[in-house]
């Protein structure tokens, strides 16, 4: 029986020191940088592993219940050769299958605690909204490279976004640099990054598939840390164990295929998917790991979610009332199996839909959409809250000069100064910004000649121009300039910044207390409003409310929280109450 030593030396990085490549894992820098950054995570670590601990005394196994895992791949690449097949995928898919379940062609009998870990994954058919979907997402970055700072996690910085981890596991496929293969985050960490990393050209066993590593095991390693196994060798020397009392003491990871290796006493059971072994050479899970990654499924588990996802099931058949275009419909809950899209309207659920000719107003049902106040040109407006028989008449003001002498300054690491020369007749001035190469602009109105911008990200390039407004005319947009944060300017359109794109996730949901809302990364919102089918409930304005909402108030059932950003657009997500 080993000495259950508890440690967080989860992963530890080896450089190739050799011609042939070897494995190199990414998890323990990982884990040691979100420990900083989130002094929980350890907390929330040493819970889970008390709960295993309960577990395994307990001695109430899940034997003979099989666990299914939704999983979306999210493949994120610069070249077409990172951009790999969905048979690749499926490739990987069926590797994980295999090895989980021990039906893995290369199975032997060296160990006897060998098993079947009764485990199984399946690419999600159901996307977070009840829409039917692949289970695979793409995007092409400007990003060359990644590493072990979760980028790639975030679409901001170049990368997707998570879905739930309450209902998949998410696995990003990129170009990893350093020589890493992969990387995972165990559980305890934040649900925003929750998921594994890996190297296109470690991943799956066709395509890009790269010997030695070229048989799908580098994903499989990194899904059991997802799992909350450690290293074999439990990242240290014959004094620290991995947790699991059927694996033997070991010194040190084994490279290669180093069969009968001894240390601590023992053979070095090297065969184990978390060791350090080439692909060829792993074959098998123990009862004891197998155990340890069925506590996480138990009540009350760090992964018992993932029991309720229905991310593999059928998706969502049109509703009539969800807030979203599904199933046969035409449009957002109205046409095919639903009434039809012109009649019906409901003048308050913050929907264009029946009669309405704009959100909530217009048609013969609601009340005319001209407000004249409300900052958007609609109803017989000609122009933003002017014109038309209803409002007052539009400033004509003359034409808007375009923007000129554009220059960066006071670049800092996380923060620029933009600024550019006043037009005659200027009442405001709009400022769109992106990461370089980007055009889903980020937009900002400021009455002065210049404009501080914070949440840059250190050495990323960043593009912005100015379009100047003159009462109900603007000018043409200015030359487009560029900086990079940290890096001072070298001429008068010569630096570059952002602000993260918006892509709002709702986690938990269902939710009881606090509903979090992901992805707006500090945005104060113009307004945001829960409401379900019969009335507005919650309403905030101005507010930045990136640290969660209470929900205590509200009883069991179906709502929407509809987010109207700075830029007007409008994100509409539904989440679901239980008390």
């Amino acid at each position: 029986m080993k000495t259950f030593k508890f440690t967080f030396l989860f992963c530890t990085l080896f450089s190739m020191i050799s011609f042939a490549q070897q494995r190199t894992c990414g998890s323990h820098e990982h884990m040691l940088e979100q420990m900083e950054n989130n002094p929980k995570m350890e907390f929330n670590m040493l819970q889970i592993e008390q709960h295993t601990k309960d577990y395994l005394a307990k001695n109430e196994k899940l034997n003979g219940t099989i666990i299914t895992i939704p999983v979306v791949v999210h493949v994120v690449y610069k070249t077409n050769a990172q951009n790999i097949s969905e048979a690749q995928i499926q490739s990987q898919l069926d590797v994980l299958n295999d090895d989980f379940r021990r039906t893995n062609a290369d199975a032997d009998n060296t160990w006897s605690q060998a098993v079947d870990a009764e485990i199984e994954f399946c690419l999600a058919t159901v996307d977070p909204d009840g829409n039917a979907t692949t289970g695979i997402q793409r995007r092409q970055t400007n990003k060359p490279s990644f590493s072990s700072n979760d980028a790639v996690k975030k679409f901001g910085r170049g990368g997707l976004d998570a879905w739930p981890a309450t209902d998949y596991l998410n696995i990003w496929v990129c170009n990893l640099g350093s020589g890493l293969l992969g990387y995972a985050q165990f559980p305890g960490g934040p649900s925003s990054t929750d998921g594994v990393v890996v190297d296109y050209a470690y991943f799956g066993t066709i395509g890009t598939a790269t010997a030695p590593f070229d048989l799908g095991r580098t994903t499989t390693h990194e899904v059991g840390h997802w799992l909350n196994l450690r290293h074999i060798w439990g990242d240290g020397g014959c004094s620290v164990d991995d947790f699991v009392s059927d694996t033997p003491l070991s010194d040190g990871p084994n490279y290669g295929c180093a069969e009968g290796h001894v240390s601590c006493g023992s053979v070095d059971m090297v065969q184990n998917y978390m060791d350090y072994s080439d692909d060829a050479c792993m074959n098998l899970f123990t009862v004891g790991q197998s155990d340890r990654m069925n506590a996480l499924f138990t009540n009350g588990g760090a992964r018992a979610s993932l029991l309720n996802s229905g991310g593999c099931g059928a998706a969502a058949e049109p509703t009539c009332f969800d807030g979203v275009q599904n199933g046969n419909e035409t449009g957002v809950d109205c046409g095919g199996d639903c009434d039809p899209c012109g009649s019906g309207a409901t003048c308050s659920d913050g929907l264009q839909n029946g009669s309405e000719t704009g959100v909530d107003c217009g048609g013969p049902d609601c009340d005319p959409c001209a407000s004249c106040s409300d900052g958007v040109q609609n109803g017989s407006e000609t122009g933003v809250d002017c014109g038309g028989p209803d409002c007052a008449p539009c400033s004509t003001g003359g034409a808007c000069d375009t923007p000129t002498g554009l220059f960066a300054s006071n670049i800092k690491p996380k923060s620029a100064r933009l600024n550019w020369s006043a037009v005659s007749g200027a009442t405001s001035y709009l400022v769109r910004i992106d990461e370089a190469g980007q055009t889903n602009w980020n937009e900002f109105t400021t009455s002065n000649t210049n404009i501080s911008i914070s949440g840059l990200v250190k050495n990323v390039a960043y593009d912005w121009n100015v379009t100047a407004i003159c009462g109900g005319d603007q000018s043409d947009a200015s030359g487009t300039c560029n900086f990079v944060a940290g890096q001072a300017s070298t001429g008068d359109c010569a630096a570059r910044l952002t602000s993260p794109n918006v892509a709002i996730t709702l986690y938990p949901n269902p939710a009881r207390d606090v509903l979090q809302i992901d992805g707006l990364n500090g945005v104060q919102v113009k307004s945001a409003t829960i409401f379900n089918m019969d009335r507005s409930l919650k309403s905030f304005n101005n507010a930045v409310i990136d640290q969660g909402m209470d929900i205590t108030s509200l009883s069991s059932g179906v709502y929407y929280l509809r987010i109207v950003l700075p830029d007007d657009s409008v994100q509409t997500k539904k989440f679901i109450v239980i008390k």
